[in-house]
């Protein structure tokens, strides 16, 4: 039985008084379970995934204040958010509609323009181009709607004048507007544990009210609106754009979780409040940060941060997704040189297999073939298993472990010493293989290095060093075998890493 949240029906929220966060639950949304759970802030626990239709969903993602160049930071939570979007869209058959709104004004940017005497809007669209450059080249899917602030002034414009209209915000003196906290009894719900809200202000009512439009300042951009000039505050952008797309209601809301609070808080307090409604984002998905020396997060405050070309250059990004993909999405991910290290072998274990299964389906073997039920009903496991880590909470460390353990079995079968021989299992799994991985985003492709290296020479080099190698083995000649030690490490040094065994020999270009 379906575990039961004390929840409302959100047919009867708007008629329903509004609690004290502390009372405040999550609200199970009407619709159809797709058979997959998802952690929920709010609930303090993973949640059954419901939806209106249970085929299309909404989605948005908080996207760059465009101020500067975006760091590693922000490439693990946007290919984070990747892999669950293409999980959702792949493994779970939903037609995901998926949307990112870019912060073009605010005070950091406002800062970098006056610094580099540059319009603001010219360091705006510099930095988007920039972080869109990055997504790519991370292989990142590009969302299919982009909402930017400076698009969208009149919708905020409205969004603010309503709740102005309905006394859930007030103007003060110097033209500013703030969201009155004390008219939205559950303010609090995703972070139980409240902050400070934003800086003193002696036009504030209250400690935790939060600015919808800022008071025009000198040298800042402004607009002209019924209550004064000024330009949008950080939190009312987003709430503003999603319900101009989107509506009164929103299956999932993304990014990091520094988001949490304030900013997700204060976005579903005035959501509410706008729609006159008790739940506006139905699943807030949080990712942990980067880590680096241990505990210490990755930011441009600290001045540790590592730009996504930086990374490149040390990295593929299929290391870079393996190693998100070995990490829970919401729990902090170490960036280190282990960590790194560990993806990469991850990554050369699957490309060494699925080269290793063509050569093992394509040798010369007089056997005939046969399907090998064990190895069959390993794969079955497998699908099953990894279908449902996907549908807990998009566990991506569990299904690479047992693609590892899949492939780790198969290899046993290819290089066993009998002339037995099973194409069609081996085959099987190689194509689910690659299924899998290519579905998480990974290219799989072999890097720039076999544009000067032919794969013909480099197969025709393995190949034979491989028949040297077998008969200096079965002769003991260590002066030979220390030669083919040579040539691999050259190889490698080159970026073509060599796998031996016994009765083949592969190769794979690294980074």
């Amino acid at each position: 039985m379906r575990k039961l949240f004390p929840v409302v029906s959100r047919k009867l929220s708007h008629v329903c008084s509004l609690k004290p966060y502390k009372e405040t639950k999550w609200l199970m949304p009407n619709g159809n379970p797709i058979g997959a759970y998802i952690y929920n802030c709010v609930a303090n626990e993973k949640v059954p995934i419901i939806l209106n239709d249970p085929h299309i969903a909404t989605w948005y993602s908080c996207g760059p204040t465009v101020y500067d160049s975006a760091h590693i930071g922000h490439a693990s939570c946007y290919v984070k958010l990747d892999i669950i979007q293409r999980i959702l869209k792949s493994f779970l058959n939903v037609k995901l509609v998926t949307a990112m709104g870019i912060t073009d004004i605010d005070d950091k940017i406002i800062k970098k323009s006056i610094e580099t005497k540059t319009p603001f809007q010219n360091v705006a669209k510099q930095y988007e181009h920039e972080f869109w450059l990055d997504m790519s080249s991370l292989n990142i899917e590009k969302p299919m709607i982009i909402t930017r602030v400076s698009d969208h002034i009149t919708t905020i414009e409205s969004f603010v004048k309503k709740l102005i209209d309905n006394e859930k915000a007030y103007v003060t003196l110097d033209g500013s507007v703030y969201f009155d906290t004390t008219k939205y009894p559950s303010y609090g719900k995703l972070q139980k544990a409240q902050s400070e809200g934003e800086a003193a202000n002696e036009e504030k009512r209250n400690k935790m009210d939060f600015a919808l439009w800022k008071a025009h300042k000198p040298g800042e951009p402004t607009w002209e609106m019924s209550w004064g000039q000024g330009r949008p505050g950080w939190h009312v952008e987003c709430s503003a754009m999603i319900s101009k797309v989107f509506g009164s209601q929103l299956d999932f809301h993304a990014g990091g979780i520094d988001l949490q609070f304030p900013h997700h808080e204060n976005e579903e307090a005035q959501s509410c409040a706008f729609h006159n409604i008790r739940q506006w984002a139905n699943y807030w998905v949080h990712v942990g940060h980067l880590h680096v020396k241990g505990d210490t997060k990755m930011s441009k405050s600290l001045k540790n941060t590592i730009s996504i070309p930086e990374l490149l250059k040390q990295h593929s990004s299929d290391v870079f997704r393996m190693a998100c993909l070995t990490s829970n999405y919401r729990n902090p991910m170490e960036y280190s040189p282990a960590v790194m290290k560990t993806a990469e072998e991850f990554l050369n274990k699957f490309k060494f297999f699925l080269k290793d299964a063509f050569i093992y389906v394509n040798n010369n073997a007089t056997s005939s073939g046969d399907y090998k039920d064990k190895i069959l009903n390993d794969l079955q496991k497998t699908e099953e298993a990894n279908l449902e880590a996907l549908r807990n909470d998009f566990n991506t460390a569990i299904c690479i472990n047992n693609l590892l353990t899949l492939i780790g079995n198969a290899n046993k079968v290819m290089k066993s010493e009998t002339n037995d021989y099973y194409p069609v299992p081996i085959v099987l799994i190689a194509d689910y293989v690659t299924s899998m991985l290519t579905t998480f985003g990974l290219k799989l492709q072999d890097s720039e290095q076999d544009s000067i290296l032919s794969n013909s020479l480099i197969d025709t080099l393995v190949e034979f060093r491989h028949t040297v190698r077998l008969n200096a083995l079965s002769r003991k000649d260590k002066e030979v075998l220390q030669a083919c030690d040579i040539v691999r490490d050259k190889m490698k040094s080159m970026k073509v890493q060599i796998n031996d065994s016994k009765k083949i020999s592969s190769w794979v270009s690294i980074k």
